[in-house]
């Protein structure tokens, strides 16, 4: 019993032996497993250290490129830039780099001396010179207030009563558009004044004298009366038309109320007219006047005084006002025969016709003869 305890005692220390040669040897197992995640931890310190540093380097990096021209030296210059054409800085202050020599360049293409000079100049050009004319237009528009003309409005300027002074005929043969001048018969200069009408290429027409209805008035030299026949009538025109020479176009009354009323009477003047190719114009110095219906009779035309006299009161501000009427009657019809007389308005009516002339022409108004419509 007792060996066998022995026995059993020298057993149990074996295997206590064996348990320690065991743990002996797991031991260096663990050993290389704490070794390996040491490396591991090692590794990721490793890796986050050098992230850190090269985080740290681009934001070192970064920050020089922002710092270039540094901030004081930025505020210093501000407060005495070089200025250039724009007002802006022209960038004196930036060191001599290649990076800010480029932009430089940049900056002064942008603001170019070439740009300096061409740029400005349209712009004082447009704002210097275009408001001229069109002031100008203003100024004259608002002194004579001419409305645009309208349906190809037509002004046909008449001048009666010419023959006395061709000095004063020759005021209205300067003027620079179409007229018509129309000479009475037996008056010292009406030869003299059918010349002067003709070489200043105006239209020359007969003015001839007729009976007014106030019998009182005396018409003058060649004129018809009453009493005439048809045969009478016709020498009478005949004879008038011959002393005004060639180049007449046509022949209008002179007073002759009492006449123009007479519907036979004025059948004999327009078949003289129509025979001798010329047009008849009615002064309509009577509202009642038969020389329409006496055309009709004739199969044939004439023309009619169609706006006011020009100059019943001889004042600058009268004409202007018979002149705007002048100008309604052509905007409504298409044309306005105007009247006026040679000596009567001399020293108002042409210079205020010559000083309204562009004006009118320029809003559209057409000048003609009465020929001329008639051709038309």
């Amino acid at each position: 019993m007792a060996d066998t305890k022995k026995k059993k005692a020298n057993v149990s220390p074996k295997k206590g032996a064996k348990s320690k040669k065991k743990k002996k040897q797991s031991s260096p197992l663990a050993g290389k497993a704490i070794a390996v995640l040491a490396g591991i931890t090692i590794g990721l310190c490793a890796s986050l250290v050098f992230t850190n540093i090269m985080a740290s380097r681009k934001a070192d990096s970064s920050t020089q490129a922002i710092t270039k021209i540094p901030a004081p030296k930025e505020e210093k210059e501000e407060k005495k830039p070089s200025q250039n054409i724009m007002g802006e800085s022209a960038f004196t202050s930036i060191p001599e780099k290649k990076t800010e020599t480029k932009r430089e360049t940049e900056v002064k293409k942008e603001v170019s001396p070439e740009k300096k000079v061409t740029e400005p100049a349209p712009q004082i050009a447009s704002s210097v010179e275009k408001p001229k004319p069109d002031k100008k237009i203003e100024e004259l528009s608002h002194k004579f207030n001419i409305p645009p003309a309208k349906n190809g409005a037509t002004l046909l300027f008449v001048i009666d009563d010419a023959g006395m002074n061709v000095t004063n005929v020759k005021k209205y043969t300067a003027l620079p558009f179409p007229l018509t001048i129309a000479v009475l018969p037996k008056l010292p200069q009406t030869s003299q004044s059918a010349r002067a009408i003709i070489e200043g290429k105006k239209e020359l027409i007969l003015h001839q004298p007729m009976q007014a209805k106030n019998l009182k008035i005396n018409p003058g030299l060649g004129a018809i009366t009453p009493s005439m026949d048809s045969y009478q009538i016709q020498k009478t025109i005949l004879d008038n038309l011959a002393e005004l020479g060639p180049g007449v176009k046509g022949f209008n009354n002179h007073e002759g109320s009492l006449i123009t009323e007479d519907k036979l009477k004025m059948i004999f003047i327009i078949d003289i007219a129509n025979q001798k190719g010329l047009y008849f114009l009615d002064s309509r110095t009577s509202s009642e006047s038969q020389a329409k219906q006496a055309a009709l009779e004739l199969d044939s035309n004439i023309i009619e005084r169609n706006a006011p006299f020009l100059d019943n009161a001889v004042t600058r501000e009268e004409m202007i006002k018979e002149i705007y009427k002048g100008l309604e009657v052509a905007n409504k019809v298409g044309y306005a025969v105007i009247i006026g007389h040679v000596d009567k308005s001399v020293n108002i009516l042409p210079p205020l016709l010559k000083e309204m002339y562009p004006e009118l022409s320029r809003m559209g108004y057409k000048f003609a003869t009465p020929s001329q419509l008639r051709l038309n």
